[in-house]
């Protein structure tokens, strides 16, 4: 047997108690900062995570001090992408507090969760073009990444390796978060009801986080959340995910319909996210 074989034979075993040892250690920490009224926002990037959040952030407006724009939804609603152990950083915030995590590390622990979800077509097609606005995507130039090469590799792997390795491949997450919405405080939200009723869909999850507030206060919520006032919202402050550019080469604040990937997606790969993915988009209602 060579020695480096028998060398990372031994490491290998060390590594895991390490990595155990710390997620444990972590885990104690992200449960010793828990409020029993927080609220977790989890979901697909690009599910409406931010258009949701902003809503919220509207309605808890009365809480913080400073107003809440796309550009700085970040301070009101925080956002910790597999990094749980972050939420020790947000001590000064009002009770109910809100946090965003894609990658969520301990989701049995979270008291509440709103959990969002969006047609993967929808999904993909949006993602792919915020990827290329914000120049980070597979290959160094962004001219050269295709819709193809996005598609394959979310699909083969479920994330961007290089950048979000901690996503879970769309039918995984939205079976997780069904599977425990039997056993824990889960409320799944449909990106599609939010656009065709936001204000419906907001009162609900409102009453799900048992938070009172005034007509008036989501009638303010609901109006900011419409994609003319968004995106008028995003050419004057820009948005969070952009660095706070205004639009130059594209908006987050995209099209926001419901079946706009019919415009941009090849039928091949259409096809091929509804072989991989049907059993669950029909649980969903998206076959």
């Amino acid at each position: 047997m060579e020695h480096g074989s028998l060398t990372e034979k031994i490491r290998s075993p060390v590594r895991r108690v390490k990595r155990f040892c710390y997620r444990q250690s972590n885990r104690k920490i992200f449960k010793k900062n828990l409020r029993p009224t927080d609220v977790f926002l989890v979901g697909h990037p690009k599910s409406g995570n931010t258009w949701l959040a902003l809503m919220l952030g509207v309605v808890l407006e009365k809480n913080f001090d400073g107003n809440i724009t796309l550009a700085n939804v970040q301070e009101f609603i925080p956002a910790f992408h597999a990094k749980d152990g972050k939420i020790g950083a947000f001590s000064n915030l009002p009770n109910p507090r809100v946090f965003r995590n894609e990658g969520p590390v301990y989701p049995e622990c979270y008291p509440k969760t709103i959990y969002i979800v969006r047609d993967p077509r929808a999904v993909y097609v949006s993602y792919y073009r915020h990827l290329v606005h914000d120049n980070r995507v597979l290959r160094k130039d962004a001219s050269e990444t295709t819709l193809e090469d996005f598609t394959d590799e979310i699909l083969t792997h479920g994330c961007l390796r290089d950048l979000e390795p901690y996503l879970v491949r769309w039918d995984k997450q939205v079976s997780q978060w069904i599977d425990r919405s039997k056993s824990q405080a889960v409320k799944i939200v449909k990106y599609e009801d939010l656009k065709q009723d936001r204000r419906a869909v907001l009162e609900d999850v409102l009453g799900f986080m048992e938070f009172e507030c005034e007509p008036a206060e989501i009638d303010r919520a609901v109006e900011r959340g419409s994609f003319d006032s968004m995106r008028n919202e995003e050419k004057t402050h820009g948005a969070e995910p952009y660095s706070g550019t205004k639009g130059e080469g594209g908006f987050f604040v995209r099209k926001g319909k419901v079946d706009g990937w019919k415009d941009e997606m090849p039928a091949e790969i259409e096809e091929r996210i509804v072989a991989e993915f049907s059993d669950v988009m029909k649980t969903v209602g998206y076959l």
